[in-house]
């Protein structure tokens, strides 16, 4: 039979797909072992329908509904189960109105108890004058008959296929004592022999490698880990502080903070003064509290400062600044374009100071 005398029937294609059977089966009333064939797909794949159940269901002419077992079979020209060709043969004396079915349907179980409906069918049954009076009658009779045979087909079947694989099996077997005895392929002895001659010693050398290379690492590592925490000693940022003291009749604080960070260090001098009344202009008023950690003969410091008076009396601006003649050991007032050490003001004054300076380790102490 011609592959196209198969209905295709996709189990993809929505449920409100119609597939019109006039053109491959048409039944009369009364029709004993009316069947079809019918191409079972999924999409572009043809279904296995090995060990598998079908069911056709649907409404007569009459809207009578019904459950007909029917059956399947490959067992006319063309037919494949395997491919999805199959024979669906209808009970007896299914047909007993005339017309068109409407909402026809198959449904396909698998061995594992699913079900799988097809889309809805359109059958057309002619008339039949001789059984054009009979009246309707249920087919679950029919359904047990069907199953019987269908069970009792699949047991047959079933042995068919354990013989089959039986068979496969002692030929596979047979081809591999061939290989053997033809030595294309090892037996136990031979494929011991060649673990214990080749790939034992292989498997040592490549263990004793790489014990080796573990042992290289792990050095490498312990060497890298102590290196990293000497880095980050070094690199641990400290502070210290160290406080000066007042000098000619002043009063107040004054103090230096270091922050170390490497080889370098930020020095900031800070503090607050109060001049006593009739106080010289220029005037030495703490000793340098860093002098004994920095050099300062080459690290600028200092700042203009306004001079804060107790009284009317303005005071000018001045510089404040280390003084060298002290060797930088102190600090004090000083203004450089003039000479204000014999000018004397008569109230008292404060100032507040802060300056920093950043020095390497060879400025450090």
């Amino acid at each position: 039979m011609a592959y196209k005398d198969y209905l295709e029937v996709d189990i993809e294609k929505p449920v409100s797909t119609f597939v019109d059977l006039t053109n491959y089966f048409q039944a009369r009333v009364g029709d004993a072992k009316a069947y079809c064939k019918l191409h079972i797909k999924s999409g572009s794949n043809s279904i296995d329908m090995t060990n598998k159940k079908m069911t056709f269901y649907g409404k007569d002419s009459n809207a009578t509904p019904f459950t007909a077992a029917g059956g399947f079979d490959d067992d006319q020209p063309g037919d494949d189960r395997q491919l999805g060709l199959i024979t669906f043969y209808f009970p007896d004396g299914i047909f007993q109105k005339e017309g068109k079915w409407q909402e026809a349907y198959f449904k396909i179980q698998g061995e594992d108890g699913s079900d799988i409906s097809t889309v809805n069918l359109t059958l057309n049954v002619l008339a039949s004058q001789v059984e054009m009076g009979i009246s309707v009658r249920p087919f679950i009779p029919e359904l047990e008959k069907t199953r019987t045979k269908i069970n009792q087909a699949l047991r047959e079947m079933n042995a068919q296929q354990l013989l089959n694989q039986i068979k496969s099996m002692k030929t596979t077997v047979g081809v591999y004592t061939d290989l053997i005895e033809q030595h294309a392929i090892l037996n136990k002895p031979e494929t011991v022999d060649l673990v214990s001659g080749i790939v034992n010693p292989f498997r040592q050398q490549l263990t004793s490698q790489m014990d080796s290379l573990s042992s290289s690492i792990t050095s490498r590592m312990s060497a890298f880990k102590t290196d990293v925490n000497a880095q980050l000693e070094k690199s641990k940022i400290r502070t210290e502080w160290y406080s000066g003291t007042m000098l000619n009749g002043c009063s107040g604080w004054i103090g230096a903070r270091f922050v170390y960070i490497n080889d370098f260090a930020i020095v900031h001098i800070m503090g607050w003064t109060q001049f006593p009344a009739n106080s010289s202009k220029n005037i030495d008023f703490a000793t340098n509290p860093a002098a004994s950690k920095v050099d300062f003969s080459n690290v600028p410091i200092g700042g203009p400062v306004m001079l804060i008076p107790n009284g009317t009396q303005p005071r000018r601006t001045m510089l404040c600044t280390l003084d060298k003649d002290s060797n930088f050991s102190q600090i004090g007032l000083w203004n450089s374009g003039d000479n204000y050490s014999s000018e004397i003001y008569a109230p008292g004054a404060f100032i507040t100071y802060q300056f920093s300076a950043v020095v390497d380790a060879s400025q450090l102490k």
